[in-house]
């Protein structure tokens, strides 16, 4: 990576300031350089904090990088007139705590770190294992970004602003499956070890599948609430919800589904689902975009991630273990249609939707009873914890 910033400040210092904020400014280019660095290498170094079930700091460090975010931005909005230093600096500033706390809780892990200590053949099998997959997480982050660039370039600023009310408030499911993610692959990763009963994993990807259909049917069916909260020129944002919260829920219902290519360390196939998803990503953007904007993009990141799920779990279940799939891709696809048809044709968020979401959760209501059920038992028992004693 270092090598690859060198060359390319060096050939052409301005690219990246040019693709990515239309400015030709070398010393953007090497805040940018500057800016993956971080949020790499805290990836890796929180990692160590999955691994070792440490769900309480993990979140703590994206909290602090959050909240420190938020209050530079707010204090931004004092000046009289905000710039885009001001959100460079924010964000700067923000990733650059999360990875000073991360470098702190960690430090008895790389303080420990010899060049005595490498083993090459042990260092042979992590790359083998390890480069596949952070190609694959790579490809993933333009899966992640690719159609803002597109957007930008194909469409207009406007239509960039209203994609980006939508992602953020699709982020709202984001934090809740990060949380899950983070707590679910440790545990599997342990029951694998152990050899113990893996038909829990099936319980928890029928559960997993349950909240995805009910939080984006819920998001379809009431999306038109946003029109209280949002102002005139943003309403168009109520039609993108559904796809947009499609995008968090599905990547985590594939870490349940698609938990074989880990198990079985085969990261290549996990390459390959990501080259997929971000090809059908750019494919579907390159042809709505200049026609629906905002809501052709949307659409192709919903449709990028249910390949992206799509793959994983057919891997999954060739290499590791059989798992059923039909109510897994029916409930999907069924999703991805009535968000897609919300998106493209839906013009003034029409009755039909509503009542096409909520005959989507009817019937989710009496396939998923049993999940229901379990949910409203949890709930029941978390509420009883909670009730004072009677004197």
């Amino acid at each position: 990576m270092f090598a690859l910033a060198i060359v390319l400040m060096a050939c052409a210092p301005t690219l990246l300031a040019d693709i990515i904020f239309g400015l030709k400014s070398s010393s953007l280019s090497l805040y940018i350089i500057g800016y993956v660095f971080v949020v790499y290498t805290s990836r890796f170094l929180s990692l160590n904090l999955r691994m070792q079930e440490d769900g309480k700091r993990y979140a703590a460090s994206l909290l602090i990088a959050k909240i420190g975010f938020v209050s530079i931005i707010c204090i931004a909005n004092i000046t009289p007139k905000p710039k885009l230093q001001h959100l460079l600096i924010a964000h700067g500033v923000s990733v650059s705590a999360g990875f000073a706390y991360l470098l702190f809780c960690t430090k008895e892990t790389w303080t420990k770190w010899r060049l005595n200590l490498f083993d090459r053949k042990l260092l042979g099998a992590m790359l083998h294992f390890g480069i596949p997959a952070a190609t694959s997480g790579m490809l993933f982050w333009g899966l992640e970004g690719i159609d803002k660039f597109l957007l930008r370039s194909l469409s207009s600023y406007e239509e960039l602003g209203v994609y980006s009310i939508a992602l953020s408030i699709s982020a709202i499911a984001a934090v809740a499956t990060t949380m899950f993610t983070t707590v679910w692959i440790p545990m599997v990763y342990r029951w694998v070890a152990k050899e113990e009963n893996l038909d829990r994993i099936d319980a928890v990807s029928r559960h997993a599948l349950a909240v995805t259909v009910f939080i984006v049917g819920l998001a379809g069916a009431f999306s038109w609430t946003l029109q209280y909260v949002l102002p005139a020129k943003h309403l168009v944002v109520q039609k993108l919800i559904a796809c947009c919260m499609l995008w968090p829920l599905c990547y985590a219902l594939s870490e349940t589904t698609g938990l074989g290519i880990a198990v079985a360390r085969a990261t290549r196939l996990s390459l390959l689902a990501a080259a997929a998803a971000l090809a059908v990503n750019v494919c579907l953007n390159l042809l709505l975009l200049p026609r629906f904007g905002a809501s052709g993009a949307a659409v192709a990141l919903a449709a990028g991630i249910w390949v992206f799920l799509f793959f994983r779990s057919e891997v999954s279940h060739r290499i590791w273990r059989a798992n059923p799939r039909l109510a897994l891709y029916g409930w999907t696809l069924c999703a991805l249609g009535l968000a897609t048809l919300q998106a493209l044709i839906d013009e003034q968020q029409s009755n039909w939707s509503t009542a096409a979401w909520l005959a989507f959760l009817l019937v989710a209501t009496g396939f998923f009873r049993n999940s229901l059920r379990l949910g409203g038992n949890a709930v029941h028992s978390m509420l009883s914890h909670l009730r004072p004693p009677l004197s």
